[in-house]
């Protein structure tokens, strides 16, 4: 009895085993990505400690405070060793990134101008008097005053004048018609009319008052002398401005003058006549910037008939679609990362399930156009960039241990990207591509060998060793770096160092493999102008602010 008993608990232990199995093994095997689910979370660190890493994406890093930012993925494309790598749709939301597919358009500018009305310089006139005396009555007594030509505007009281009336009279008491065509001459140099001799010549009195009369037409806008003062022969008593036309002066940047040329017609407002549009075309631009503002005057005449403009309003001229060159891809500011040596973008390419895969690279920038800015190499039309969420890509990178802006290779003794992309662009336009760019161009390892066979080889090239100095342009340590890395790069240069007070570039070559012209252009290809060769414009535009040299 004992022993049926112990095989009916038997039974029933083995029965609820089974019915366990049957309940909870079944749902187990219904949700088999669980394990995977959680190991495919996204998952959030910090920018600043990477260390600080989440699944929660509402987290905060405990450190910093800052948002956490999604970890970069790899998918198969990343897993193989280069640059590129992945970020998930869901990190990519979160991110708020946004690409654009690039494609030509004509780079176009929107420049404003500020600047004021003045008044027409080759319209100013200065009334001055012909004969020294005391001003006895002034007709015209304040500025702004309206003067039309012939208008009465002084008299003036001369002893010089009755001298010469009191030597006319005399000439003719006595019959000396000599002596008395010359006394009439000199009445005549002190614009005295006929007339006024001939009645001197009736009367018999002299006059020592004379008037003066305006000679031109204006507006007074200074007023030099006062009632009871004595003045001299060619003394001025007013500058008259004729305001029929005035000029619109405008202040344009040195960075705004590639947009700008004599003979453009522009369209300008001043606040005080809101809704008025004055045109004129541009006459002149200064030879000149200003060292303080690193402004020019831009200057333009307007016809002014109704005396609406006045000297001294300010103006405001704007220039739409200000066409620059021919198409070019033309990108958001926001697109760009600059890293001072540098301008970087993000290529992105689709992946399954919304994913992103992407890359960094290197591009030179063209001009600056407000919000956007061209891009003159190093994309293709048709690629996707990112536009929105860049430094959120760059961090991701980071952190995945990718290139980024923050980890780019240095400069070294190498050429850097700007210059091995100016070596292209000028082959690609067939500016110049000879035996001098092309070393340029070789890769760092080639120069390298090249080295190490030329110091191998040093003892038997010193006869053809020489020293030579060139003056070459440049502003800063960054343009020192950059010229000497370039004349180092070509075959030949054993040394060469840039002083930045004295502007000279001191090299050290072997003259069977190169020269002084070809050190120059090689300086020049990358944006520097040397005394024998001025650098591409396109090429120097751009080079970093702080490396513009041109005044």
């Amino acid at each position: 009895m004992k022993n049926f008993n112990y095989i009916i608990y038997v039974l029933l232990v083995v029965l609820g085993l089974l019915g366990g199995w049957l309940l909870f093994g079944e749902k187990s095997q219904k949700n088999p990505t669980n394990v995977e689910t959680a190991k495919e979370a996204t998952i959030y660190t910090c920018s600043m400690h990477p260390q600080i890493r989440t699944s929660d994406p509402t987290a905060k890093c405990p450190l910093c405070g800052m948002d956490l930012t999604p970890v970069a993925t790899e998918d198969e494309n990343s897993a193989q060793g280069d640059d590129s790598f992945t970020m998930s749709a869901a990190a990519v939301a979160l991110s708020n990134v946004e690409i654009l597919k690039t494609k030509k358009s004509e780079p176009q500018k929107v420049l404003r101008l500020y600047g004021n009305i003045q008044a027409n310089e080759l319209k100013k006139h200065s009334q001055t008097v012909h004969i020294g005396g005391r001003i006895e009555k002034l007709f015209v007594n304040f500025e702004g005053e309206q003067v039309k030509k012939g208008q009465l505007l002084a008299s003036i009281y001369s002893p010089e004048l009755l001298v010469a009336q009191t030597e006319f009279l005399e000439a003719l008491k006595r019959g000396q018609p000599v002596i008395t065509e010359a006394a009439k001459e000199r009445l005549r140099f002190l614009r005295i009319s006929d007339k006024q001799i001939s009645d001197l010549e009736e009367t018999g009195r002299a006059n020592p008052y004379i008037n003066i009369f305006a000679d031109a037409n204006g507006i007074v806008i200074a007023k030099k002398t006062e009632r009871g003062e004595y003045v001299e022969t060619g003394a001025v008593l007013f500058d008259l401005a004729d305001l029929s036309s005035v000029w619109a002066v405008f202040n344009a940047y040195e960075s705004d003058l590639l947009y700008l040329k004599i003979g453009d017609m522009i369209g300008y407002t001043v606040s005080s006549l809101p809704g008025m549009v004055f045109t004129g075309r541009i006459e002149f631009i200064s030879p000149v910037v200003d060292s303080m503002s690193r402004t020019t005057k831009v200057r333009m005449e307007t016809s002014n008939k109704n005396l609406k403009l006045k000297p001294g309003m300010l103006a405001t001229a704007l220039i739409h679609n200000a066409k620059i060159s021919e198409e070019a891809i033309v990108l958001p500011k926001t697109a760009v990362l600059w890293t001072g040596e540098r301008s970087i973008v993000y290529v992105a390419k689709k992946l399954e399930n919304s994913a992103l895969n992407f890359s960094l690279r290197e591009v030179l920038l063209d001009h600056s156009l407000g919000d956007s800015v061209a891009i003159a190499s190093g994309i293709a039309e048709g690629e996707l960039v990112v536009v929105s969420g860049t430094f959120a890509v760059d961090a991701s990178a980071q952190l995945a241990g990718k290139r980024s802006m923050m980890n780019l290779p240095q400069q070294g003794d190498t050429m850097n990207t700007i210059a091995k992309l100016t070596a292209a662009i000028i082959c690609s336009t067939a500016l110049g591509c000879d035996e001098e760019h092309k070393a340029h161009q070789q890769p760092v390892a080639q120069e390298k060998a090249v080295a190490v066979q030329m110091q191998d080889a040093a003892q038997a090239q010193n006869a053809a060793v020489q020293k030579m100095s060139l003056a070459v342009q440049g502003a800063c340590e960054m343009c020192k770096a950059k010229i000497e890395s370039t004349a180092k790069a070509i075959e030949g240069v054993k040394a060469a160092e840039w002083s930045l007070k004295a502007k000279v570039l001191n090299v050290e070559y072997d003259s069977n493999k190169t020269s002084r012209s070809a050190v120059s252009k090689a300086i020049a290809a990358v944006g520097y102008d040397t005394e024998l060769d001025k650098a591409n414009d396109m090429v120097y535009k751009a080079l970093p602010e702080c490396c513009k040299y041109r005044n």
